[in-house]
């Protein structure tokens, strides 16, 4: 009965618009990106996420220029019609930034990551910087661009079309056939044209379109898994009402679906739609001066109030002003008001001739809770004063049906509004437009980043949208360079769709990655723990690395690790300030690398394999006894490495490996060889009497003693670390042409520790040995399916060192391949090679220096607009406490993206990820005594800023003042902060046991 009575009564609610259903004119789905309205209108809508470009004055006039061009052409008669719709709601920003951060929480979760503090406060912290923001253009090719025959012809093959009776259901037959060629040409123009300006947009799906037009149509209703039932979709079994009427058992009526909550008037401007209070507004006189929109988002930004605006474009402005022309030329004489009109018609007639004259609707609203009829009539205040000053036009927020008003500026479900329509040259409506919304080429990304004007903008590393995943990052100290790094590499950890951690490798100069390796260390699981690890170096045995290490079972080097140690040893052999070596020592390199593995072989002939010796390795020898391996006699240590792998103990067949290959002092031996002695020994370092052999042997020694991390069998182990980070700072000295080659050796020797077998292929199982082959494969399948991530920081360090630069370079060329991301930072442009710069794909510029020269030389060198200049001049200003400002330069597949960011972290992260030294200590301390998660949570709320050198240095001041000299010291006022904290934490702890 009640169904009855609603089709009763539906008729006449349409007709007298009384309810939010009867604006409502969408009718099905034509095809998958096409809606049909009730008298056949086709409409597609287009998400617009924004331009790829920072917009200045120049580039926005050239915007402007162009569209009128490129958009312009399809508005020179009636017919066809575009309503861009831009909505703002900071109310929104909470449920969108758990969407943005689900997978980082999956991801997090699969890898048995604790970050659930920094989650929740990376959602609170950055809601208080950001609005929700959507813009669409919804494309409407009506009935009225047909001619008449067209018309009358599409009208007879409407009613050939035979259709169910079901009045109450959609009827999929509903569009004229004759607009299908029209409106696909229209939307491939609009998408064509967008492009072409830089904007990136994506042509919706009716599932998606409908739930966009829905969610704004009521946004505290917003669901992201709303879906709507149309043709082609499964018709949910129902029970039919009537045997004659059908409506009962196809797809519900769209405005049924779409009109999810009722509406009331309240007064003469408000009215209730659902759990919500709305108040709309018209513009009745536009603007004296056309505005860019940016002027209107920044006043409604600080109000920081929800709104939406609808700019209703239709084509035929020049027709539609045809009779007022007509009567304004008749009445010309009675009076000089209506010359003016008469004179102003007659020049935008003129103007139609060379540029589209078209129809210009425009319409606002904005809302609040049901229960504040106060704070919705304040925002409506506040929305028309914005809007007024806005070029100086004219706003009403009075229509006759406040209902009707709100409706006007809702997305897509009619091409009409209470609006007076305007006449104006497109050129003026393009100004309105909102063209200068910032894009990003990733929906999801593990890192977000923001706009100076509040939009999200989520970035993603290592994705398929560029062709190499090669960053710089630059910036004179203090600017927020090493927090971005590990907020980047944070990023890569949390990547969506990892289910392990993957693998990160940092070479540092200094502890600014430690916070990172601490962060993720203690998110792990006590027995994962070791797979975060932090060293800094030092030029001592404990530290030794092996470079001849080779991988498992492997009795020579690969073809990548044999080019390692030729370049190595050619180096060790370089004398300082020198350039190239002598003549002959790579070639002699590379047969002494061939020999030492040779000589030390077990199953070459004339080989000295290295003989096992009990008491070298206790967890070797402990491993011998517990799984009661017998050896041969006079076992060699490759013995113990294939029976420790035949039992499965990987791990013990890695330590007793160690002491089966070569180490540096085998070089000099290899040297001595009668096949490498009689191809070199009558070569002589330039005019000296002393042979290549011998200048070989003497350097080599010489590093043997001055290099004792590289001289003796690896004592530390880092095969099983996934996130590692190695600190230089005490093996890379500065100064003199010594100091530069000790820094290219120990850059080398981190890079192969660290990442030697990323650039294994599964074509190198053919040279490891065939028992070894299915471990080693495994190891490969893991490893190509895992991100990677090479980091080298303070990269000027390396400026005297070709080999490394030259590996750098060798490293991107081929990274691709084999899924390795990297990373150089440092503190000027100029610290890059050009190779470099011409192969990055990502620029992070997060300042310069003052001298305008170095500014130019930055755009230049990139190709930068004047606008990103400007930004480079004066908004790179360091960290302030909404965060570090950068500028952004992304290659990708979809073209050049250039944004102005600001990299906001939370309290929580900042303390995580701080590098200042005295940071550092107190976290390293309460971390030790409170736990991470507390730790972090005591210093996020007792320094907001995420530091607390301030305090400590008011603490050290006041009692330098008083002349405490002792208490005066900052370790002491360090110390005496971590105390503070332990007790607050301490005490905070006991009042909730005694809660509880």
């Amino acid at each position: 009965m009640a169904s009855y009575l609603q089709k009763l009564l539906m008729p006449f609610q349409v007709a007298l618009r009384k309810s939010v259903e009867s604006f409502i004119r969408l009718e099905t789905a034509d095809d998958e990106y096409t809606l049909v309205a009730e008298d056949g209108s086709l409409i597609s809508v287009v998400k617009v996420d924004g331009s790829r470009q920072v917009i200045g004055d120049e580039e926005y006039k050239f915007l402007v220029d162009a569209a009128t061009i490129k958009i312009g052409a399809r508005f020179d008669r009636a017919g066809q019609a575009l309503q861009v719709f831009f909505v703002r709601d900071p109310d929104r920003v909470v449920p969108y930034l758990n969407r943005q951060i689900r997978p980082s929480r999956q991801t997090a979760e699969a890898s048995d990551l604790d970050l659930n503090d920094l989650f929740d406060e990376r959602v609170r912290h950055m809601s208080r910087y950001l609005s929700y923001e959507e813009c669409y253009f919804v494309l409407w090719t009506r009935p009225s661009v047909l001619s008449k025959t067209e018309m009358e012809r599409a009208g007879k093959e409407s009613k050939e079309k035979v259709w169910i009776n079901a009045g109450y259901g959609q009827n999929p037959l509903a569009a004229l056939d004759a607009l299908r060629n029209r409106h696909k040409s229209y939307v491939t123009s609009i998408l064509s044209a967008l492009d072409e300006l830089g904007i990136k947009s994506t042509l919706l799906e009716v599932h998606d379109a409908l739930r966009a037009v829905r969610d704004n149509l009521y946004p505290d209703k917003a669901n992201e898994k709303w879906r709507a039932s149309l043709p082609g979709d499964p018709i949910a079994p129902r029970a039919p009402l009537s045997s004659a009427d059908m409506s009962d058992v196809i797809w519900p009526p769209l405005r049924q679906q779409l009109a999810v909550g009722d509406a009331r008037i309240v007064n003469e401007s408000v009215v209730q739609m659902g759990d919500s209070l709305w108040a709309g507004a018209d513009m009745t006189l536009g603007p004296m001066e056309a505005s860019p929109f940016p002027m209107l988002l920044n006043r409604l930004f600080d109000a920081g109030i929800p709104y939406r605006i609808s700019f209703l474009i239709e084509g035929g402005g020049a027709q539609a002003m045809a009779f007022r022309a007509f009567a304004a030329t008749i009445l010309g004489v009675t009076n000089a008001l209506n010359k003016q009109i008469k004179y102003s018609l007659e020049g935008l007639e003129a103007m139609s001739r060379n540029e589209p004259v078209v129809r210009l609707r425009v319409s606002f609203a904005t809302w609040a809770p049901r229960d504040r009829m106060d704070l919705v009539q304040d925002r409506l205040s506040t929305l028309v004063q914005a809007v007024e000053s806005w070029g100086y036009c004219q706003v009403s927020e009075f229509s006759g049906d406040p209902l009707d008003c709100v409706m006007s500026s809702a997305m897509g479900i009619h091409c009409a509004g209470t609006a007076p329509p305007a006449v104006a040259p497109m050129r003026e409506v393009m100004k309105l437009l909102p063209w200068q919304r910032p894009s990003s080429p990733f929906e999801f990304g593990a890192m977000l980043f923001r706009t100076p004007d509040g939009k999200a903008w989520p970035y993603q590393t290592g994705t398929n949208l560029t062709t190499t995943w090669f960053d710089l990052i630059f910036a004179q100290p203090g600017a927020g360079k090493s927090v971005l790094v590990n907020t980047l590499n944070l990023g890569t950890c949390l990547s969506p769709g990892l289910s392990k951690l993957p693998y990160v490798a940092v070479i540092d100069i200094g502890p600014s990655s430690s916070g990172l390796i601490s962060l993720v260390k203690e998110a792990l699981p006590p027995n994962r723990a070791h797979e975060a690890a932090y060293y800094r170096l030092q030029m001592a045995h404990q530290y030794a690395v092996n470079p001849f290490d080779t991988q498992l079972g492997c009795r020579q080097p690969l073809m990548d690790e044999r080019s390692y140690l030729v370049e190595l040893l050619t180096l060790l052999c370089t004398p300082p300030g020198h350039e190239k070596p002598y003549d002959g020592i790579q070639q002699l390199a590379g047969m002494v690398v061939d020999e030492m593995y040779r000589w030390r072989d077990d199953v070459a002939a004339n080989a000295e394999p290295r003989p096992y010796l009990p008491r070298l390795d206790n967890e070797v020898d402990d491993a011998i006894q517990k799984y009661n391996i017998h050896l041969p006699a006079d076992p060699y240590w490759w013995d113990v490495v294939d029976k420790m792998f035949d039992i499965g103990q990987y791990h013990i067949a890695a330590l007793a490996q160690r002491h089966a290959v070569p180490t540096l002092s085998d070089a000099i031996t290899a040297s001595r060889r009668p096949q490498i002695r009689s191809l070199l020994e009558e070569t002589s370092v330039g005019f000296s009497s002393e042979t290549v052999i011998n200048a070989f042997e003497r350097m080599i020694t010489s590093a043997t003693r001055e290099y004792p991390i590289l001289s003796s069998v690896t004592q530390f182990d880092i095969s099983n670390t996934r996130v590692c980070s190695l600190d230089l700072m005490d093996v890379c000295p500065q100064g003199d042409e010594t100091a530069d080659r000790q820094t290219s050796i120990m850059y080398m020797l981190a890079r192969h520790v660290l990442v030697r077998s990323w650039w294994m292929g599964m074509d190198s199982l053919q040279f490891i040995p065939e028992k070894y082959r299915l471990y080693h494969e495994q190891k490969l399948q893991d490893l190509a399916e895992t991100p990677k991530r090479l980091c080298y920081d303070e990269f000027h360090r390396t400026s005297s060192s070709s080999a490394v630069r030259g590996q750098v370079i060798r490293d991107v060329r081929e990274g691709r391949k084999r899924g390795v991301q990297i990373v150089l930072a440092s503190q000027l442009l100029d610290d890059f090679d050009d190779d470099m710069i011409d192969l990055a794909t990502g620029v992070w510029v997060l300042g310069a220096a003052i001298s305008e020269t170095a500014v130019d030389n930055i755009r230049d060198r990139f190709g930068l607009s004047d606008t990103a200049k400007n930004i480079i001049r004066f908004k790179l200003t360091g960290p302030r406490a909404g965060g570090a400002p950068a500028l952004f330069v992304l290659g990708t597949n979809e073209g050049r993206y250039e944004q102005h960011l600001i990299n906001t972290l939370g309290p929580v992260e900042l303390w995580a990820l701080s590098t200042s030294a005295e940071d550092v200590v107190i976290r390293n301390r309460l971390y030790t005594r409170l736990g991470a998660g507390r730790a972090r949570q005591m210093l996020a709320a007792n320094f907001p800023g995420g530091s607390a050198r301030s305090e400590i240095k008011r603490r050290v001041m006041m009692r330098a003042d008083k002349g405490e000299a002792k208490s005066a010291l900052m370790s002491a006022v360090m110390e005496e902060i971590v105390e503070e904290l332990v007790a607050a934490g301490k005490q905070k702890l006991d009042k909730s046991e005694v809660n509880t």
